[in-house]
């Protein structure tokens, strides 16, 4: 019989296809197969595991959601950095866009985009194989599924220059 593995449990708000958002909480793993420290957030929205288990805050039922179906996740407040995405992401280039879903949910935030030289722009960084993408609003993180989005209205672009660890725009 295989044993229990202890997990994190992160709050999160859910948002499903057709549905309102709710209060829940997702596991992470304390160690990441791809860096130091535990798995985030990301990275377990982007595995390929079809199935993830949530367990809604208000009665703690455990709802097993179908990650295509996720329209977005949003970490709780009070959710440490290193849970919502890999702290190695270095961002190259950032756009201030809107997203419209699939749900008709309009939402504005700052892209921040990995991208090497030759591949710059937001188009190059959607069409990457990662399912989802981190979506920087004033209220947090919010990590959107790129198959719930209908379109991407950019409002501005920049580009970021890194210089050792800081960063001027």
């Amino acid at each position: 019989m295989p044993g229990f593995v202890p997990k994190l449990r992160v709050p999160v708000r859910l948002c499903m296809a057709a549905q309102a958002p709710y209060d829940a909480f997702l596991s992470l793993f304390p160690l990441s197969e791809h860096h130091a420290g535990p798995e985030t957030l990301l990275e377990r929205l982007n595995t390929r595991t079809r199935v993830l288990p949530a367990v809604r805050e208000d009665d703690h039922t455990v709802v097993l959601v179908t990650r295509d179906q996720v329209d977005w996740v949003e970490a709780g407040p009070d959710v440490e950095a290193q849970l919502i995405r890999p702290s190695a992401y270095l961002h190259t280039r950032e756009e201030h866009v809107e997203l419209r879903m699939v749900s008709g949910e309009r939402v504005a935030g700052i892209l921040a985009m990995e991208l090497p030289d030759a591949y710059n722009r937001a188009s190059d960084f959607l069409n990457g194989d990662e399912d989802f993408f981190a979506l920087s609003l004033s209220s947090g993180t919010r990590l959107v599924n790129k198959a719930r989005v209908l379109d991407v209205r950019i409002l501005s672009a920049g580009r970021v220059e890194w210089v050792g660890d800081s960063a001027a725009a």
